[in-house]
């Protein structure tokens, strides 16, 4: 389906770098007219025509306009369909000052190209058949990766790893699809039905299938805690020290650390790699009851709905001191998060509290010994933070995601769901008498369901929320 923006031969450009400063600054022009649009404004080095470029080779030019120079650049052509969206693309590497990216963009769109929308490179490629709609959520989501599994995982989306099953789970099904039409339309020719008796029965055709579609979504949660990240929250009492555990972790000095309680007044967020699985830290205020300090107050509820809203938790408690009622209070408060460990800091000083006793506070919790103060223990700490988010994603052991083929959006989940659904009820009707056509109208709903996944029916809505979670330029 093509986007209402997309107007074929439509030239657009943009530039492709981040904003700012640097050594380098491409400028893309992508349709019809982007060789003839550059080579008013582009002249190569010994004045050859920019048209007798050879494709995919980069030359040595000038920017001007009127005679005037503005830039030496390097200019490279890539024909269509030889090229990342599908039409005639050319790439412009200017020096990156801001000042000269923003004129020479300025003369291209004066000269006849269109300012692209967020994404609208992405979007030609997809709808000239350069990637589907699986592999461009993937490349979106490696420009975004803040960790090397991330990347890994995105890479191998956008590669294909997950769009060729797909494809081969609608080739198998569209195979049965055609069977189970054929039983209709000559329910009683003798050779249709021998052909259907060489063939496998269509429900363990259809369980193979479902079983395949049941894999992939039992991959959605790790796909998912890649590409966004488990939102972590430290929980505590008053002077625990879970500011000094941020800033530990982290490896920098974060938050403000002071001997007072209750310096902390409201959430603080931080992303931290814990050896390639993402996760969003969150600092908060120490949960305790009877201030009168309305700003602190609000500090604790705040903490409180980090708690809640979080998918895991690091339940700090002071090993110096006696568990308090407010320590009580906070095992109340995570009892509901089965993902989570305990931080027993301060471990450089006599520990006050029995390990049976936090135990009994946290069941479900593994215990790491930390010091904030000398920097002891972190990465136990880290380490087995690290194991619990990848058990709840329901990753089994080391290197299980590593090169996995991951579902890694809740548009691919919703679709495997629906395509999950139309199965189960295809097979409640297989074996039925007279059933044929409720069989066939199922396999049509999954066969939709995935086709919809990988783009091919994929409504306009989604598209423009897709694309246009893209930067300009891509």
């Amino acid at each position: 389906m093509k986007s209402q923006a997309y107007v074929p031969g439509d030239t657009i450009a943009a530039i492709a770098t981040p904003q700012g400063p640097g050594a380098i600054g491409v400028i893309r022009l992508s349709g019809d007219r982007a060789v003839s649009l550059a080579a008013s404004l582009v002249t190569l080095a010994n004045s050859r025509p920019l048209a007798s470029l050879e494709p995919r080779r980069a030359a040595l030019a000038v920017f001007h306009q009127n005679g005037t120079n503005l830039d030496r650049v390097l200019v490279t052509v890539f024909r269509a369909p030889h090229s990342f969206t599908g039409e005639d693309v050319v790439e412009i590497s200017c020096h990156g000052g801001p000042a000269v990216m923003r004129r020479a963009l300025e003369l291209i769109l004066a000269a006849g190209a269109r300012a692209a929308e967020p994404g609208e490179f992405s979007q030609r490629a997809y709808l000239n058949g350069k990637m589907d709609l699986i592999q461009a959520e993937a490349l979106a989501e490696l420009i975004r990766a803040r960790t090397d599994l991330a990347v890994t995982a995105a890479f191998t989306r956008m590669e294909g790893g997950l769009s060729d099953r797909v494809r081969e789970l609608r080739s198998s099904l569209i195979g049965v699809l055609a069977l189970a039409e054929a039983a209709l339309d000559h329910s009683d020719d003798a050779a249709v039905e021998e052909a259907l008796a060489r063939e496998s029965a269509a429900g363990e055709k259809v369980l193979l299938a479902l079983a395949d579609v049941r894999a992939l979504l039992a991959t959605s949660s790790a796909g998912l805690l890649l590409r966004d990240g488990a939102r972590v929250t430290l929980a505590g009492r008053p002077n625990a020290g879970k500011s000094s555990l941020l800033n530990l972790l982290l490896g920098t000095q974060r938050a403000i650390v002071t001997p007072e309680p209750g310096t902390t007044r409201d959430t603080l967020e931080e992303g931290l790699d814990l050896d390639g699985v993402p996760a969003i830290l969150v600092d908060t205020a120490g949960i305790r009851s009877g201030s009168s300090d309305p700003v602190e107050k609000l500090g604790i509820e705040r903490a409180r709905r980090s708690i809640e809203g979080s998918d895991a938790a690091i339940a700090v408690v002071d090993a110096s001191r006696l568990l308090s009622d407010e320590d009580r209070t906070v095992a109340g408060l995570l009892r509901g998060k089965p993902a989570g460990v305990v931080a027993l800091n301060k471990s450089d000083l006599p520990s006050r509290v029995a390990p049976g006793d936090v135990r009994s506070l946290f069941p479900d919790y593994p215990v790491a010994r930390v010091s904030a103060l000398r920097g002891d223990g972190s990465a136990d700490l880290a380490k087995a933070l690290r194991e619990v988010l990848l058990a709840r994603a329901g990753v089994g052991g080391e290197g299980t995601v590593q090169g996995a083929v991951l579902v890694s959006s809740v548009r691919q989940k919703d679709c495997l769901e629906r395509t999950a659904a139309a199965l189960e009820r295809a097979l409640a009707v297989a074996d039925g008498k007279e059933m044929e056509e409720c069989f066939a109208m199922e396999m049509r709903e999954a066969l939709d369901a995935l086709g919809e996944m990988a783009g091919e029916t994929a409504p306009e809505d989604v598209l423009k929320r897709i694309f246009s979670s893209f930067c300009v330029g891509k």
